[in-house]
């Protein structure tokens, strides 16, 4: 997919919005990226697993792995696109553990997967399941990575779209102090 044709989607989508922002954090933000939007319709949701998958399909990964809730879809679409076995990990008692019987066999090669990307986080705390377990991280991919390219990892990385997005702290919010109401 090339960059025109992503960028139409995103915007039919509505997928990044600028404005003024609330995060679950509580911190402020200029934009808003919801990508699970481009889920809602089968077809846009397998062109993006496509799309990710071409930049892994000479990676050797053996599965691809994700984190709830938002990775499952985009991860369980590359991997329907590279035709390999998936799994995903969710939030316990406020770490990333594998549940519901999934497990890495030692020495498998892992494509992590996630809808957006900002600190890294998440990536490297599925990156340490995968080693815990034996397994290699072979690359990481992301639908919007939202550090504005400066993010990197142990492992090749590839982001469909990139886009700097602020971060504040309330009583630092330069949108607030311009006085520009939330965003609901």
């Amino acid at each position: 997919m090339d960059q025109n044709s992503l960028r139409t989607l995103l915007d039919e989508h509505g997928v990044i919005r600028t404005g003024h922002f609330q995060r679950a954090s509580g911190r402020h933000s200029d934009h808003a990226v919801q990508c699970a939007s481009l889920f809602r319709h089968p077809q846009v949701g397998a062109r993006i697993g496509q799309a990710l998958a071409e930049h892994f399909a000479e990676s050797g990964a053996q599965a691809v792995f994700s984190a709830a809730v938002g990775g499952i879809l985009p991860g369980y679409e590359v991997s329907r696109a590279l035709n390999l076995p998936y799994i995903y990990c969710e939030r316990r008692d406020g770490a990333m553990t594998l549940r519901r019987g999934f497990t890495i066999a030692p020495g498998t090669r892992v494509l992590l997967i996630e809808d957006e990307v900002q600190t890294g986080t998440s990536v490297r705390e599925m990156t340490e399941i995968v080693r815990a377990l034996g397994g290699n991280v072979v690359g990481v991919g992301c639908i919007v990575d939202k550090s504005g390219g400066k993010l990197s990892f142990d492992a090749p990385f590839a982001a469909l779209h990139s886009v700097t997005v602020g971060n504040y702290a309330v009583k630092s919010c330069p949108l607030c102090a311009q006085g520009i109401p939330l965003d609901q």
